[in-house]
């Protein structure tokens, strides 16, 4: 097996199991309907970083990273919207 594969090989297992993190996250978020100890900073930064790292693979067209980064992205969008949502300080403000 060649080198370039073995890498490639890594690479696609590594992007799928940052996209596999997010999950219990997400699940867990819906499941309790609520958001409190997600961090709005972290998420923002988290997204801001994914979406550089995305531009750079569109830019040197690496498949593993724009599929890895891109269902990162919506993954990472989907909890910010489940904050949103399940957040106490919206849902005090809604009342």
């Amino acid at each position: 097996m060649e080198t370039s594969t073995i890498f490639q090989m890594m690479g696609t297992t590594g992007s799928l199991i940052m996209c596999a993190s997010s999950i219990p996250q997400i699940v867990k978020t819906y499941r309790m309907k609520c958001a409190d100890n997600l961090s709005g900073s972290y998420l923002a930064i988290l997204m801001l970083g994914m979406t550089l790292i995305l531009f750079y693979a569109l830019h040197v067209k690496d498949i593993v990273f724009i599929m890895g980064n891109s269902i990162s992205l919506t993954l990472t969008a989907i909890l910010i919207a489940l904050r949103h949502k399940y957040s106490t300080s919206v849902r005090q403000s809604d009342t």
